[in-house]
């Protein structure tokens, strides 16, 4: 069924740290840090709200890198060693793979800090982005042999229980959308990707098992009817192998029978490089990421109205979002822009998704 519930606005959390709250980080005073937290939380919700924002998020302030929610709350993640040639091809730096244990165990909740503010300080659908557990399993593996993929899947299987967990308890705080992180995906789903990887890993049987740890997450949950869960492919900006397009039959595997209500991914201008929407089933949302946070200037609207209007002539306005193609700084102290240059680009998503559905947003 389509989305009754319209979130069509969608950025991917992470949004650029203010001045103040860097410089109260690289201070070392844990109380100044959590008040500088607090502060800037409120401003960034208040601004979201005021960009028109559907949905909004604490822009992931109290994070170090996108993955530090499960890795400083969860025992156990180890720096990583040795080749990651899925990590690799994704783009994911070296210094946000954590090799994940065996026995996983949370102490305490993940994201409870994050969304309390923002729940409190503004009247808007609020969401928050996590890593999904076969992202953070696979990020620090090697993946090479059958050994490398039991003990992903191993982890992986732990963490779907504890993020499950906590997507069950967001949900029932009033958490209106919860976002699995995948960058690893791509690779996996392209032409150009699976080849490259075919030399270092099973193709077929990584893909599989990402599948399986990330629908673990998220089926059985007892949450509202008004809550909505998506998959989402970004990172910091164009998906990497996509230049000869996607594999039919890797796509296929991910979205099959999915348990998400949605799927984000970068939607280029090149149209051989896009997501083939016109294979996706009706019902699924696809959050199209047409603009880009790799480049700070602002694209024309014009440009962006004329990639998105055959999609949603095609899809219908149920079934279509507008966002970003990734988040602003996955990692804390490397923004991809200025604020200023965020907002612009903010700015765009509401304007473009404000001609297609007017004030319903």
């Amino acid at each position: 069924m389509a989305d009754d519930f319209k979130y069509h606005i969608d950025h991917h959390g992470s949004l650029v740290r203010p001045s103040e709250l860097l410089a109260a980080r690289s201070f070392g005073d844990p109380a100044a840090l959590a008040a500088a937290q607090e502060q800037a939380v409120a401003a960034a919700a208040h601004a979201q709200r005021r960009l028109g924002l559907s949905a909004v998020s604490d822009g992931q302030f109290r994070r170090e890198h996108f993955e530090s929610v499960v890795h400083d709350h969860v025992d156990g993640f180890e720096p990583a060693t040795g080749p990651q040639p899925l990590a690799g091809a994704a783009g994911i730096p070296a210094a946000r793979r954590r090799a994940a244990p065996a026995s996983p165990r949370p102490a305490g909740r993940l994201a409870a800090a994050e969304v309390a503010p923002v729940l409190a300080a503004v009247d808007r659908p609020v969401f928050v982005t996590l890593p999904s557990p076969g992202y953070l399993a696979a990020a620090g593996s090697a993946l090479a042999s059958a050994a490398d993929l039991d003990t992903a899947w191993v982890s992986a299987d732990a963490l779907a229980s504890i993020l499950r967990a906590e997507i069950q308890a967001l949900a029932s705080e009033g958490v209106a959308y919860v976002a699995l992180g995948n960058p690893l995906y791509p690779p996996l789903l392209t032409v150009a990707g699976r080849e490259r990887l075919t030399a270092d890993l099973d193709v077929a049987a990584v893909l599989r098992g990402l599948v399986a740890a990330d629908r673990a997450a998220v089926e059985g949950l007892s949450v509202p009817e008004n809550f909505r869960v998506g998959l989402d492919l970004t990172d910091a900006g164009p998906l990497p192998g996509t230049e000869r397009g996607y594999d039919q039959a890797a796509l296929d595997m991910l979205l099959d029978e999915t348990p998400f209500h949605r799927l984000c991914a970068d939607f280029p201008a090149d149209p051989a490089a896009r997501l083939p929407v016109e294979a996706m089933k009706p019902g699924l949302v696809l959050s199209l990421g047409v603009v880009d946070v790799a480049d700070p200037a602002p694209e024309s609207v014009d440009e962006l109205l004329d990639r998105l209007d055959p999609v949603v002539e095609r899809r219908g306005e149920d079934d279509i979002a507008i966002a970003t193609n990734g988040g602003f700084a996955a990692a804390a102290a490397r923004p991809l822009m200025t604020e200023e240059e965020q907002r612009a680009k903010l700015r765009l998503v509401e304007t473009v998704a404000r001609y297609y559905w007017g004030n319903e947003i």
